[in-house]
């Protein structure tokens, strides 16, 4: 068995894992003012007794932190670009995309996490898993599982005026009973939840899904969610990710507010696979801060998600070569997929008055109910999963023979030259059209009621045909990325959300016709909206395909650098991605335990570059 990383890591947004062997110094103060021990991993790099990964941020980031410190020997440090434990929006965490020519050139917020458990710390918390036909797919293109080590006894809703009434099944023999994390239903619903029900569904042809999170997610049901209902602070996410998913250990140490700027690479010699040696990472608190590099004997693990993930690639110089030379960094590695394959749900909500208690109604009552724990717990959790058959009216199959003539035209779209990235757009293409068009759902519909006075329900598109990329424009590591990701660039994307709207309009019968004409107006002028699911951008596909990790996670021509997230998904689930996050962290895990790469003596970075660097941060052999 190998044992795991023992240098250290970073986070921005992100998450970087590797192998160091060093003692504890006081280094740094100005990061560990607000952590009880300032504990951090310097010199020297020749003492092997203590293994420190540092991980951070994101969801992934956390499980990996969690599974590598049940091993008392390992020291895991957290450098967490963000705060710790606040749970508003934190500073920095808005990002907006390039403006969209076919949004009516609106460009489109992307709020993430910049808090410790990332996104999935302010985000709307709903447990959903990839259905079985997704997976599979996945598996098809690369090899790929999944798992439930993290969950718990699902808890059953409680009853009473706000309860769930029964009106939508669950099986606890779906969830785990054994792991860390505690999926939930809701102790409270109010009865606007019904406008969602099965007699509203089945007005559009909606059936009640029997068996949520059972491999299968056509239908409509109520949610389980990351929150526990019963708990003083259940709708303080982010310190409940810190207490479950990482619960306090001795050898944990969380160090807020610690950006990864790069990693390091030594130019002394390459591994036995002729791959390139990552010996060092460097972080900061800002772009006027000193830098410090720490050194790595093993690996380094990224966890900063779609965004951080690629932003940390591009600026260690891995990634696409225009990219790099346009702004002057030198390429290490070329690796054109990084950053491309961008993807996102796209989502459109229509909204009609209320005529029964929502909510909103409850939290604007003021009362004493309104404060409880148990209200608090709610969330916006019924959805529906719907198939193209039923968006088209059974005409599914002449469509999807019109979606896979356009690949032809759909690959202008791509926003790379680069053959390898449209090769691999083919392939994805290929496979949602034969796979994910008739088997898998291609539209949510989730209820919103926690406006005072109104019902929502969005219609989200699954299974997008569109691709963007991510790229840096900037040598300033805490400049923000640029974000494409061309929505609507494929003209498939947009017909399908209208069906989606015309269904949602269907079950809000009240609501007045509309032409093709005016839904696609309202959707390019204002409608269509993010579902803050972005994925893939540094998708496990083949290299041939433009892929950046293999299936062991591993980045091309690298040896010893991994990306564990949710960019490393080839396309979006027909699901939300915290649920399938938790499980490619689960086998991400594994995956490094059991690693056995070793920095050679020779590549190791000098000592003499480890620790302060100044605000230059510069490294020898990068």
């Amino acid at each position: 068995m190998r044992s795991i990383l023992r240098s250290v890591g970073f986070i921005t947004i992100a998450t970087t894992l590797a192998t160091v062997s060093a003692t504890p110094s006081p280094l740094h103060l100005e990061l560990a003012a607000r952590y009880e021990e300032n504990i951090f991993p310097r010199l020297p790099t020749s003492s092997t007794s203590t293994t420190i990964s540092s991980l951070g941020v994101v969801l992934a980031g956390l499980v990996l932190a969690s599974r590598l410190s049940e091993d008392s020997s390992r020291r895991v440090l957290v450098l967490e670009a963000g705060l710790q434990r606040r749970c508003d929006a934190p500073a920095g965490a808005y990002y907006e995309s390039i403006k969209q020519p076919m949004l009516n050139n609106r460009g489109i917020y992307w709020p993430r996490g910049k808090i410790l458990g990332g996104s999935t710390a302010m985000n709307a918390m709903y447990l959903v898993r990839p259905s079985q036909i997704d997976v599979d797919s996945w598996q098809s293109l690369l090899e790929s599982a999944q798992g439930h080590r993290q969950e718990r006894e699902l808890h059953r809703p409680r009853g009473g005026a706000m309860g769930n009434r029964g009106r939508f099944p669950y099986d606890a023999a779906n969830h785990g009973s054994g792991g860390p994390y505690e999926p939930e239903l809701p102790a409270r619903s109010c009865s606007a939840s019904s406008a969602i029900g099965p007699s509203a569904l089945a007005t559009a042809g909606i059936s009640t899904l029997q068996n949520p999170n059972g491999g299968v997610t056509m239908g409509g049901f109520i949610s389980p969610s990351s929150i526990n209902p019963y708990e003083q602070d259940a709708f303080l996410l982010a310190p409940r990710i810190y207490r479950l998913v990482c619960p306090p250990r001795s050898n944990l140490h969380i160090l807020p507010e610690a950006t990864v700027t790069k990693i390091g690479f030594t130019d002394k010699l390459r591994s036995s696979t002729n791959e390139i040696i990552a010996h060092s990472v460097e972080f900061a608190k800002d772009s006027a801060s000193t830098r410090y590099v720490v050194g790595v004997n093993r690996e380094v693990i990224l966890a900063g998600g779609p965004l951080g993930s690629p932003k940390i690639l591009m600026h260690s110089g891995v990634g696409p070569t225009d990219v790099l030379q346009q702004i002057g960094l030198d390429v290490v590695y070329e690796l054109p997929g990084v950053g491309q394959h961008l993807q996102d749900h796209l989502t459109a909500g229509v909204a009609w008055e209320s005529r029964v208690e929502t909510a909103g109604d409850v939290r604007a009552s003021n009362s004493d109910f309104s404060k409880s724990s148990e209200f608090l717990s709610f969330i916006n959790d019924a959805v529906a999963f719907v198939n193209a058959s039923l968006l088209f009216n059974g005409n599914d199959a002449v469509y999807g023979t019109e979606i896979a003539n356009m690949l032809a035209n759909g690959t202008t779209t791509v926003p790379s030259t680069s053959p390898e990235v449209i090769e691999g757009y083919k392939a994805v293409y290929n496979l949602t059209v034969q796979k994910l068009w008739p088997g898998s759902a291609q539209i949510e519909m989730l209820m919103s009621v926690i406006s005072p006075g109104s019902i929502s329900i969005q219609s989200a598109l699954q299974h997008p045909y569109s691709r963007g990329r991510v790229y840096i424009n900037s040598t300033n590591p805490f400049d923000p990325i640029v974000i494409d990701p061309q929505y609507f660039s494929h003209p498939a994307d947009r017909t399908i959300m209208r069906q989606g709207v015309k269904l949602v309009r269907l079950v809000g019968a009240a609501l007045g016709d509309r032409t093709d004409d005016q839904i696609d107006a309202w959707l390019t002028n204002s409608g269509a909206n993010t579902q803050y699911h972005p994925a893939s951008a540094c998708a496990m596909l083949p290299r041939k395909w433009g892929g950046v990790v293999d299936s062991d996670l591993k980045v091309y021509g690298l040896a010893n650098v991994r990306v564990i997230d949710s960019s490393v998904y080839p396309f979006e689930f027909a699901a939300h991605l915290a649920s399938a996050t938790y499980g490619l962290a689960e086998i991400g895990s594994g995956i490094v335990k059991e690693s056995t790469f070793e920095v050679p003596s020779g590549a190791k970075v000098d000592e003499k570059e480890l620790g302060r660097q100044g605000k230059n941060g510069l490294l020898a052999g990068v």
